[in-house]
């Protein structure tokens, strides 16, 4: 008994904390265990926390699938369990009846895991609050606890201030080396994978798919009836970028179907005619036979000499209608009777001027004929294959980032509000630096709003805007197709983009009356239904979706690296 006692008075006050405090120690760390093993749970089951996703502030799903939510290749959570987990058992043996020596070593431990705790709370915390803009409500409750046990400790400073100081040290070396592996370490891939393994993507097979379903909207502008398993976007009017793309120039490869001035008198079965002021009088009218291509020379009347008359027609010419035109003002070859030839004029049959007079008429009206001004030729187009060759897009026909010829295009669905989105809008880039010009993306906004996507049955406050900021994407697309990218970027630099804000970037880049015109039309918000419709088809679920002819990406692909890698895998010909 008075070994007991003696060792109980040796023990110093400090050393053996007062009940109040010892059960407040037991209180933060069971919290904190319990706030971390249910993180570290769903984790390691791969399922969402409860009751924390989607909101504008709180989002635990972005938070817990970034970068900063594993170090060395776990959870976070794991080794914040082993923490709080060790310091609950220290704390077990804190009693008056335990020696000097196991209480300093408790204090020590207890010293270095508070301290360690709390820096640990205040990076991710940083990290929350100004690196991903959102907050986990039970990272923060975790959290809180390790910074008020940290704060007792150093407060009472029970080990003194020389060994508190040397185990804060050690905290802070350790800390700092979990802060540099996550600072070095890539973001951790959050994506699914879809195969189409039976599929052939050769550009010869692609050209020769048949289609199970006609995906081709009523009315649609770039519907073609021999491609009927192109999907095809909505009906509009010309984009305000005239790019002469979507719509052929008319051609009249027939002259009788040239149209037909009612005040000429030119009978049925000659073609129209239109004056040429600039062509000098000829004596000979000609004609184009009803039974033969080769014209016919008439004999000219006594009465004065009539222009020249050759049936054309401005905008639109064909070549088989430019040489047509040509044999009705050519001279007659020299197998025509001299003696039919006009001698009005006193020129001996024969002579170099009447050669002459006969032959700039003609020589006039073929070089007016070379100036008619001609459509450029109609582009071919770049079909571009998703989900399995079971559709087909033009990359001229959507909003591209990149060259539409370039060597590889792939599909990105998307929501400008996403945070997942984000993230692999940063692989993208990079992804861009790889290849340069050789790459590029047809990109379709797909807005998890429920305002425009019916396949949302709640929408979250994040997404609210998200419709606006799509339409507004694709009206600058639609006016200069050259500042898309650009007001790409600018939505994906932050996350917080309202749409009054989006509206004053997008006037900047493309003009205030331009975009304004475009946004009273109702052709964005007929290519985001579009896409909504495509997003159907091809399966909904989560976005971002990356789409190639025999694969789907679903989910954020972080790494630059391993998009590239899958580019190599779907899109480069071996």
């Amino acid at each position: 008994m008075t070994t007991s006692a003696s060792q109980n008075q040796s023990v110093p006050s400090g050393l053996l904390p007062s009940g109040k405090m010892l059960w407040t120690f037991r209180i933060l760390c069971a919290t904190a265990l319990s706030l971390s093993g249910y993180l570290a749970w769903t984790a390691l089951n791969q399922i969402p926390v409860y009751g924390c996703g989607g909101g504008e502030v709180f989002d635990c799903g972005h938070v817990l699938t970034s970068k900063y939510a594993k170090v060395f290749g776990m959870p976070v959570s794991v080794p914040a369990v082993a923490l709080y987990l060790s310091l609950l058992g220290v704390l077990a043996f804190f009693r008056p009846a335990t020696p000097e020596k196991l209480l300093r070593a408790g204090w020590s431990v207890l010293t270095f895991g508070a301290v360690a705790a709390a820096l640990s709370a205040l990076w991710f915390i940083n990290i929350q609050v100004f690196e991903l803009e959102h907050l986990c409500a039970y990272c923060l409750g975790a959290h809180s606890c390790g910074l008020v046990l940290a704060g007792i400790i150093l407060w009472k400073r029970p080990l003194g201030n020389w060994q508190t100081s040397a185990w804060s040290g050690v905290s802070i070396a350790a800390v700092a080396v979990m802060i540099t592996a996550q600072v070095t370490s890539e973001a951790p891939e959050q994506f699914l994978v879809e195969r189409f393994d039976d599929v052939e993507t050769s550009e010869t097979h692609i050209a020769d798919l048949d289609t199970t379903e006609d995906f081709a909207p009523p009315d649609a502008a770039f519907s073609s009836t021999e491609d009927d398993n192109l999907f095809a976007p909505p009906i509009t009017d010309e984009p305000a970028v005239a790019d002469n793309l979507f719509e052929p120039p008319v051609e009249f490869d027939d002259p009788a179907a040239l149209p037909v001035d009612e005040s000429s008198t030119t009978s049925a079965s000659e073609p129209p005619v239109a004056d040429v002021p600039e062509a000098p009088p000829v004596n000979a009218d000609i004609t184009a036979s009803e039974t033969d291509d080769e014209p016919v020379r008439k004999p000219a009347p006594a009465a004065e000499p009539q222009p020249a008359v050759a049936a054309a027609t401005y905008l639109f010419i064909s070549p088989s209608t430019a040489s047509l035109f040509s044999r009705f003002l050519a001279v007659a070859d020299d197998s025509v009777d001299v003696a039919q030839k006009d001698t009005a004029n006193g020129q001996e049959p024969g002579s170099d001027d009447t050669t002459q007079v006969k032959d700039e008429p003609a020589t006039d009206a073929t070089a007016k004929a070379d100036k008619t001004p001609t459509a450029p030729p109609k582009p071919e187009p770049r079909l571009v294959s998703v989900s399995g060759n079971k559709f087909r897009l033009n990359s001229r026909h959507w909003p591209l980032l990149g060259d539409p010829d370039a060597k590889y295009i792939f599909v990105e669905m998307f929501d400008y509000t996403c945070p997942h989105c984000r993230n692999t809008h940063r692989a993208i880039e990079g992804a861009f630096k790889e290849y340069g010009n050789d790459l590029a993306i047809i990109a379709l906004p797909v807005p998890l709003d429920g305002s425009c996507n019916d396949t949302v049955r709640s929408t979250s406050s994040s997404h609210a805007n998200a419709c606006e900021l799509s339409r507004i994407a694709v009206a600058v697309w639609r006016v200069d197709r050259a500042k898309f990218r650009d007001f790409h970027n600018w939505l994906f630099a932050s996350s917080r983009r309202s749409s009054a804000s989006a509206r004053q970037k997008a006037e900047q880049l493309v003009g205030k009356t331009e975009l304004t015109a475009e946004l009273a039309k109702p052709h964005a918000s007929d290519y985001i239904k579009r896409h909504i419709d495509l997003y159907k088809k091809v399966g909904r679920g989560s976005v971002p979706k990356l789409m190639f002819p025999k694969s789907t990406m679903t989910g954020a692909v972080s790494s630059s690296r391993t998009l590239c890698w899958a580019i190599e895998r779907e899109l480069v010909q071996k």
